[in-house]
Formats: C-alpha cells, structure tokens, sequence
C-alpha cells in the first residue's frame, strides 16, 4: 500500500476496517508530518506489560505508546485509557503481568509516511474516528517506525496554519497577491518611520492604468483580471528589493520607492516602469498594449504624515490624467486647488443637463470638389453661469470616468437628430449630421437598442447620420466592435474613424471595418506647408483611403495654404476655421444661405 495513492488508500481503509500507509505522491502540499515529529521509544511485540505500564506511570504526559516487530515496523498502538482501565480494576497488575501486549493494543493503527501532507492525514483522522486525535498516529520512514505525532499537535499546525492564511488573506489581494490597502498602510509608516532614523527620502507613486474600463468592459472581467496580474507582475519586477508595490482596488496601484537620494532618482526609477509597462500584453487570443498615469510625492518633503503623502500622490496622478495620460508628475504646491475645481466640477457637470447649460454647436463640413457645405459635425458645449465656458478637453473625461456620458450621449443624439429634422423643415437640404461618440457609450450593451429607438421615434433618414469613433474604440476589440458596427450599417447609418492617424490601427482589421469614412487629424493639417513629414502622412493617409474605397476628410483647416495642399494630394472635403467655426443652429442656418449665395 505504500505506493497507492490517496483515494485509493481511503477507500480499502473503509471497505476492508483497517488504517493505512499515506502515499508519499500526497507529500508536499502544505507541510507535512515531519513537523510534527516526537521520538517515543517503541515497544516490541513480545516485551513485557507491566515494563510497559510502569512507562506510562512514570511520564504522565504520555497518552500512547507504538508497538512494532522485529523489523521496527509499526504493528500497533497501547493507549493510556487502555492501561489505566485494566489498572484500576481488582488484581489487574498481577494479571497485566501474565497478558501479551498483542491482547491490549490497537491493531489499526493510523500509520503514515513522514512525507505525508498535514492535510491528507487531518482528513484520514476525521474518517477514521475522532479518538485517534488523542491516541496520535505513528509516523514511519523508509517502512519502519520514526515516531509519533499527537492530535494536539496536528490541531496546533492546522490552527497556526489557518492563522497564516487569514492573515495573509486579510493583508494581502487576493488577485495579484500584492499587499492590499490595510499592508500598504502599515509599510507606509514603517518606511516613514525608517526614513526619519537614516535622514533619508522615500518617493510614493500612485499608478492606474489608463482606460481600464474600457478594456475590462469591452474584452471582459476575465481579461480585465489577467491584465491586472501581468500589470502587478511587471511593477513588481522593476522596482528594487526594498521597495514595495501594493494595489489598493480596481487598477489602482501604489509603489513605496525607500531610500530615495533626490527626485531624479525617482523619475530614473519610474521611467524604467512606465517603458516596461507599454510592452504588449497576450491577453488569450488578443494582444494589448496599455499605458499608465503615475503620480508622485516625497517624503518629508511634500507630506509629513502618511495620510497627506497619499493625498498629494493622488493628486499628482491625477494631473497626469488630465494632461493625456501615460506619463509621470511629481507633486507640485497648488495642484490641490485644481483636484477641488475638479470634485466641483464633476457635481456641477451633473446638474448641468437638468439646467439647460449644456448645448450644441454645428461646424461646416465642405465638399472641396464642389465647393458647398454637404454636412455638419456637432460639437457639444457647456456654458456655466457662473465659470463661463468649460472645454470638452476638460469636462468629457469626467462625464466619461463617472459614467454620465451614457446620459450626455443620449440627450447629444436626440438633440442633433431634430436639430437636423428642423433645418429640413426650414427649408435647408438634407445635411449629413456627423456626431461624435465616446468609447464608453459604442461599449455600453444599450447602445444599439438606443440608436435603434432613437430612429424609429423621430422618423429620420438614417443615410443622413453619421457616427465618429476614434481609432482606439475600433481597434481595442476589434472583432466585436465589427459585428456592432455592421448592425449599425444595417440600419443605414455612416460610419467614420475621428482623428486618424493618431491611434493604432490594423490595415487588415480596418479593410474589414464597414467605415465610411476616415477623418484626418488636426494635427497633421496644421503647418502642413512647413512640415512635410505631416505632408507626407496625409498623402499617405488620403491614398489608403482612396485605395479601401474610403472618403477622406481634413480637420482643423485654418487657412488658405493647408487647403491647397490637401485638395492638391485629393482630400474629398475639409473642415476648419478657414471655412467656419463651430455655429449655433440659428447661426450656421444663415451662414449656409450667405455661402450658398456665393456658388
């Protein structure tokens, strides 16, 4: 039996009422029997009882003794109970003297091998009855006798091991096994701590993932969590020994830097993260590339108390996050202030749907061939009574982290679409109404069934709408980003890519994207005349569109010589300050009739 596994064991030990020698391929999975090792001196088959009861007189903590043959192999167990009932009877010591032990012991005997697990054997003594937790069990090696383990001393390693897990489960997170928030704290302190004694500086980074949500929503929580452990494992291998990396929840992380010269340390340090961190990840079939928004605070120098460093940290990856993302900050005095303006603001920004403070503007969309307006792109605004107007820049990354671009969104495309209805009623031509969507509203699961309610309750002619996504939206699960955007082309709406060219695109995903149109970036018109690398992209830009069957669309024209240069490498239309600003309604109406009255 000695070579038979665990459940093999198990079941002739119930079938066949005898106990059993554990299989050593059981060995190994949390601490085995070896720990609990005592050498108590065996007694041999044919050896005397009363040698044996006079043992058990004099070493009272002695509850069991092993009884082997010959070859030191384990045959049974005499308890103390068994003496002590035969003892105590009339004349029981002179007739202890004339029995053999084979007549007082246990022939069935838990015998197991010193590698067994301490879990296998806890398992075998709840099946085989509780009165072997006070006998013990006989421990053996190489098939003969070792010694012993008492039940105390299993119940103690079960119970100081299951100490270990609570705690570990209680200061540790349970997905990435990092320090969680309450460690964290504690090494904190101790860092600060070590700092004051060595007149030394420790940095704290802040780290979170950029446009997690979006990814852990769109590839799903499996992917969101595999991501989550390749992240931790890559801020965990590019941080020294002494350093600690922990994960507070979600995709926020923080790095404990110790013994810290000077700031430029902490920028060498973080700059060697954020490069490892942009590495593409496998994630099953897909592979990603993320970035990271960090922000740090040194101590004593930005915070003399655990609590203000954690605060100023936060602060600063969160100015990083309003600056673009995938970079570093440093604290910096007065970036508290603009935290503040932007907790206010987020509280504002709900109110502000409610109070009609929210609007849109229209820009011209120019047909370069025939020189006429043939769309327009709606551009929401937000006018406050009191901080006057609020860039999108500014306020779309707050609707988006909060989750209140699905309602903005919403209220954006009923308001265009009968925004676009009123101008056929004025007598306008029917103009493509280009609008903008973010990539948490083309994620949600309502999206579809949304634009779907939208166009059967207004009756509008869907050939005319035409929904903008970036590059990323498109790309970050592409094959399922084709199926909601084919349901879409279904329904007879236009689709194009915003600002192309400054994501990452596929050239054999996008051949396969049912995409209208491609929409080149600003940033490439701008000063085109004067750069020609940004002239060649767009030529390069206009011939892949061109060579997919795509139209192709400038923005940010501001000028005479960008105009020319783009007609010349064939840009179909255009749109800019060279044409128009963004208009209100009542506003582009009567710029359309002045321009139209020049053709």
């Amino acid at each position: 039996m000695h070579n038979e596994s665990f459940d093999t064991a198990l079941s002739q030990a119930k079938n066949q009422n005898f106990q059993f020698k554990l299989a050593n391929q059981n060995a190994g999975k949390a601490g085995t029997v070896r720990t609990l090792l005592h050498y108590v001196e065996p007694v041999l088959l044919n050896q005397g009882c009363l040698e044996v009861l006079d043992r058990f007189i004099k070493n009272q903590e002695l509850q069991a003794i092993t009884v082997i043959d010959s070859n030191r192999q384990a045959v049974g167990i005499i308890d103390r109970s068994k003496i002590s009932d035969i003892f105590l009877k009339p004349f029981s010591r002179d007739l202890l003297g004339k029995k053999q032990i084979s007549e007082l012991m246990d022939i069935d005997p838990i015998i197991v091998d010193i590698k067994a697990s301490i879990d296998d054997v806890a398992q075998i003594i709840i099946d085989s009855g509780m009165r072997h937790m006070v006998n013990g069990f006989v421990i053996q090696e190489n098939g003969r006798y070792a010694g012993m383990a008492t039940g105390l001393s299993l119940l103690e390693e079960i119970t100081h091991r299951k100490q270990r897990e609570l705690f570990v489960l209680a200061h540790h997170d349970q997905l990435t096994g990092l320090p969680n928030r309450l460690l964290f704290k504690d090494r904190l302190l101790q860092a600060c701590q070590h700092a004051d004694r060595n007149n030394t500086l420790l940095a704290l980074i802040f780290v979170d993932i950029d446009r997690f949500k979006f990814i852990n929503d769109s590839m799903g929580h499996s992917s969101g969590d595999c991501l989550l452990q390749f992240f931790a494992e890559r801020l965990s291998k590019n941080v020294r020994l002494s350093d600690t990396v922990a994960r507070l929840g979600g995709d926020e992380f923080v790095i404990i830097l110790q013994n810290i010269g000077n700031e430029k340390d902490v920028n060498f340090i973080v700059a060697n993260i954020l490069e490892h961190i942009r590495l593409p990840i496998s994630l099953y079939d897909h592979s990603i590339q993320v970035t990271a928004s960090m922000g740090g605070a040194l101590y004593p120098q930005h915070g003399k108390s655990v609590d203000d460093l954690i605060y100023k940290a936060d602060i600063a990856m969160y100015e990083v996050k309003q600056r673009g993302r995938d970079s570093f900050q440093m604290f910096m005095p007065g970036m508290e202030n603009k935290t503040k303006e932007r907790v206010s603001l987020e509280a504002q920004l709900r109110l502000a749907m409610a109070q009609g403070e929210l609007s849109l503007c229209y820009q011209p969309q120019i047909d370069l061939q025939r020189g006429r307006m043939i769309g327009v792109e709606a551009l929401l605004r937000w006018q406050h009574p009191a901080l006057g107007y609020i860039s999108p820049v500014t306020f779309i990354p707050i609707a988006e982290e909060t989750g209140l671009i699905i309602q903005i969104g919403e209220w954006v495309l009923r308001e265009a679409i009968q925004q676009h209805i009123h101008w056929i009623e004025q007598g306008l031509p029917s103009l493509r109404m280009a609008i903008n969507i973010s990539a948490v509203q083309f994620q949600h699961d309502g999206f579809l069934p949304l634009i779907k309610q939208i166009i059967e309750e207004s009756h509008v002619d869907p050939t005319y709408l035409e929904l903008e996504l970036t590059e990323s939206v498109v790309m970050i699960h592409a094959e399922r980003a084709i199926e909601k955007l084919t349901a879409l082309r279904v329904l007879g709406l236009k689709l194009a890519i915003d600002d192309f060219g400054t994501g990452y695109s596929s050239l054999n995903y996008l051949r396969k994207f049912p995409i209208d149109r491609i929409k080149i970036d600003q940033s490439f018109v701008r000063g085109i005349k004067n750069t020609p690398a940004n002239e060649a992209i767009v030529k390069a830009i206009i011939a892949l569109g061109e060579s997919l069957g795509l139209e192709t669309l400038a923005e940010g024209v501001e000028n005479i010589e960008e105009l020319e240069c783009i007609s010349s490498h064939h840009c179909m239309e255009a749109q800019g300050y060279h044409f128009a600003k963004a208009l209100k309604a009542d506003d582009l109406v009567a710029w359309f009739h002045a321009n139209s009255d020049r053709h």
